[in-house]
């Protein structure tokens, strides 16, 4: 049939069809859609069309998703895993944000694991309140019963029997128990003076007390003759800070009293409130802050392994009450959250530094959720309050702490860093870390100190101690053979700072005086350590004329050394003598005649010490021993010594020292 009389035939149909015919579809060639088509009519086959059974795939993309969908979409991913997220203000339910279809479905999926893991997760934290005790659990089969079917539920303020506390935790000598606490309280018209010596010497430096409110409820409670047993036990750990904190004047005067008598009462009434208030297994919050002050009381009192085991008693039960939880994650009020941010990272420094004095890296995982305390002063806080006020700018009586919160997050990383693969690596990224650190705090604090504040003062000088101390850390590298000229400059010019700094508040400087009780000397030993090691290395010199100076000053305020007790003192007498030897030597070398300084002539006649001082062996394994009355000790080591043996000297240091209550 020819093609225009099969056209024409077709007249009443479409002359071309909007599909191929079914050949060409088989064959996979392209059809002209006439009827027949020319593939067919070359072929001489019959050509018919048959629709297809599916239509065109159509080829348009999906729609985007939008940033509000897919924001919403990560917020409820992090709510499957447990975390509060407030919902947008701005979100926009417009159509042109919408969810792409493959996310369709995994949307659905999330959301419905994140519905069952909320389910799952929300009721394993709970913290009971009850009065003024709170007790915090993670383990879902106690917090999903109610608090009246908790077994620790009944028994937050109940009696424990805690007769055997004083013979496990306390001296013999403190066994002696009042009979009555009551009449141990200072009378009432002091109370202005004790809050002011409070508010000067201790508050800044042991931010745990809300002092406005303390006030108020002990005045109440002395009044009306009811104190609560946590409230009891503060009260008495107020009162031996503040002894702790004055001199023996000072007490004469306030009390009429020597101050040793004071101290050995308030210890004693301390130790004893703390047990009648059962301190070992309390939830009650007065009660751990008063174990808190008690311990920054009683340093001197116990070796440093000691107070590192009593600090842990105190992580356990702040533990026990859900102090490493935020308070705003556990729903409490702003004014109770912020009071136990300040409890918490107090805890957590006097854990670090105990730690650090022993030689032991403070645990990495101890810290919790908590958030820093803000930069406010009491008066910013009150029970009632909404919301928590704007931080303030520059120094309050809570930036020490501030400082310190800053200074263990960076020692933290500090200490990552300086575990280098080999003896020539350089520690560069500490240095940077601390340089950072120092101009955070110059922004934040220190541009707004003021020289004539006492207060401002030590901040600085915690804040320039602190950072010396990190400059040591990160450069003196414990391997033999390893320190490089450049190390021993920086761990020289650091430890002189340190002992400046010393200097500086032992000798009363612009109002300094009032912050001494809170100086400890465990880092003091190792700063002179070095100190004499490059000494002895420089021999001579501007720089080592200084030094000399320096530690007589230092020595002048520790008379330990004029009548060395223990292994510290009588290992530095001996090795500051051995220097001054080198010193001498070879200033007479060079034509000059020192004249020896009068620390060095007392420490001279340590060796000629009658028969009456014989303390007893204490072993130190270095090389080279000689005996020093009674202590055998090596000639002074160097910073290419074995670790083993500087890991000895730190160990009498940690026997030795006492950690401070400020940085230093």
């Amino acid at each position: 049939m020819p093609r225009s009389s099969a056209v024409k035939q077709s007249g009443l149909e479409d002359a071309v069809k909007s599909y191929s015919c079914l050949i060409c579809r088989q064959r996979k060639v392209k059809c002209d859609r006439q009827s027949p088509c020319c593939n067919c009519l070359k072929a001489k086959v019959e050509c018919s069309f048959v629709p297809p059974v599916r239509g065109k795939r159509k080829r348009t993309k999906p729609p985007r998703e939008g940033l509000h969908a897919k924001l919403k979409r990560y917020e409820e991913l992090l709510r499957s895993y447990g975390a509060k997220i407030e919902p947008s203000e701005d979100s926009d339910e417009s159509d042109s944000e919408t969810v792409s279809p493959p996310d369709i479905e995994t949307t659905k999926d999330d959301e419905s694991r994140s519905t069952d893991r909320s389910n799952r997760l929300e009721p394993e934290v709970k913290l009971l309140t009850k009065h003024d005790t709170t007790r915090y659990f993670d383990s879902a089969p106690w917090s999903k019963l109610g608090s009246e079917e908790h077994p620790e539920a009944g028994s937050l303020e109940g009696p424990t029997d805690e007769s055997n506390v004083n013979e496990l935790l306390f001296e013999p000598e403190y066994r002696f128990k009042f009979e009555d606490l009551s009449s141990l309280h200072p009378p009432l018209h002091l109370f202005p003076k004790l809050k002011d010596i409070y508010v000067d010497r201790v508050d800044p430096l042991v931010k745990i007390l809300h002092l406005p409110t303390f006030e108020t409820a002990l005045l109440d409670g002395l009044r009306s003759q009811d104190l609560s047993k946590g409230l009891e036990a503060a009260a008495f750990a107020f009162y031996l800070s503040i002894v702790s904190a004055s001199k023996g004047d000072e007490c004469q005067n306030l009390f009429g009293e020597p101050r040793d008598n004071l101290l050995s009462r308030y210890k004693r009434a301390a130790r004893q409130a703390l047990i009648n208030a059962g301190f070992l297994s309390t939830s009650n919050l007065m009660t751990l802050r008063a174990y808190a002050i008690y311990l920054m009381c009683v340093r001197k009192t116990y070796g440093c392994d000691s107070l590192f085991t009593l600090s842990g008693i105190a992580i356990r039960l702040a533990r026990k009450m859900g102090l490493h939880r935020d308070g705003m994650s556990l729903g409490l009020s702003p004014f109770e959250t912020e009071t136990r941010r300040r409890l918490w990272w107090h805890l957590i420094y006097v854990d670090s530094r105990t730690a650090e004095v022993l030689g032991i890296n403070s645990s990495r995982d101890i810290y919790g959720t908590t958030k820093v305390p803000l930069n406010v002063d009491d008066e910013d806080l009150y029970p009632a309050m909404g919301q928590l006020p704007p931080e303030r700018k520059g120094i309050t009586s809570i930036t020490l702490c501030l400082v310190r919160c800053e200074m263990m997050e960076t020692q933290r990383k500090i200490e990552m860093d300086v575990r280098w693969e080999t003896p020539e690596a350089c520690p560069t990224e500490s240095v940077d870390l601390i340089k950072e650190l120092e101009s955070r705090l110059e922004e934040r604090f220190l541009r707004y100190s003021d020289p004539s504040n006492p207060l401002h003062t030590f901040v600085s000088i915690n804040v320039r101690s602190s950072t010396c101390k990190m400059r040591i850390f990160a450069h003196r590298q414990p391997r033999p053979n390893s320190a490089s000229e450049k190390d021993r400059e920086v761990v020289f010019a650091n430890a002189i700072k340190l002992l400046e700094y010393v200097s500086l508040v032992q000798g009363g400087h612009q109002g300094l005086e009032r912050y001494q009780w809170a100086i400890g000397t465990s880092f003091l030993w190792s700063a002179t350590l070095y100190v004499l090691i490059e000494a002895r290395h420089r021999k001579t010199g501007a720089e080592v004329d200084r030094l000399w100076y320096l530690i007589g000053t230092i020595f002048s305020y520790f008379p330990q050394f004029n009548q060395p007790t223990s292994a510290v003192f009588s290992a530095l007498a001996k090795w500051t003598l051995k220097v001054y030897e080198v010193y001498t030597a070879a200033s007479k070398a060079e034509g000059l005649k020192p004249v020896s300084p009068e620390f060095i002539n007392s420490l001279s006649n340590c060796e000629t010490l009658t028969a009456d001082f014989r303390p007893a062996t204490h072993e130190v394994d270095f090389p080279n021993l000689e005996p020093f009355e009674g202590y055998n000790f090596p000639d002074p080591p160097s910073f290419d010594m074995n670790p083993y043996e500087w890991v000895n000297w730190e160990q009498l240091v940690a026997e030795q020292g006492v950690f401070p209550v400020g940085n230093m």
